[in-house]
């Protein structure tokens, strides 16, 4: 059994904040402890813009606290998140976020993550290496 709280794993490797200065993730489960998906909380800042794409990933959105708009960049279509929607990019769908308010969101990836992962110029992460 594995207990770990966000207190303890702030300002550690598993506190990640991306080079963009748009979002941070603290990731509470990742590929290390075997369970098939990592889990994260992440928040993204109001008044910023965060265009994603994961190719080699499936991530489901839970909207914890905040209201931003979300761009499917396919379609054009917008959807607005807020506290208790979920969104599941399992299309590897181009998106946007542009939070209205910092949005708090729990995250689950599969494959999971190894935890310093950022976003490249595409807006994904890389491939999962090895025992991931």
């Amino acid at each position: 059994m594995i207990i770990r709280s966000l207190e303890e794993i702030e300002d550690t490797v598993r506190h990640v904040r991306a080079a963009s200065g748009t979002w941070e993730s603290k990731r509470l489960v990742l590929a290390r402890e075997q369970a098939g998906f990592s889990l994260h909380v992440t928040t993204l800042y109001a008044g910023t813009q965060t265009t994603m794409r994961y190719t080699h990933h499936v991530e489901a959105v839970f909207c914890v606290e905040g209201e931003a708009e979300l761009t499917d960049e396919e379609s054009g279509e917008k959807h607005w998140i807020t506290p208790g929607t979920v969104y599941l990019l399992d299309g590897h769908e181009r998106h946007t976020m542009r939070p209205k308010t910092d949005v708090r969101c729990v995250c689950v990836f599969n494959p999971p993550l190894t935890g310093r992962e950022d976003h490249d110029a595409e807006g994904a992460y890389p491939p999962p290496g090895p025992g991931a």
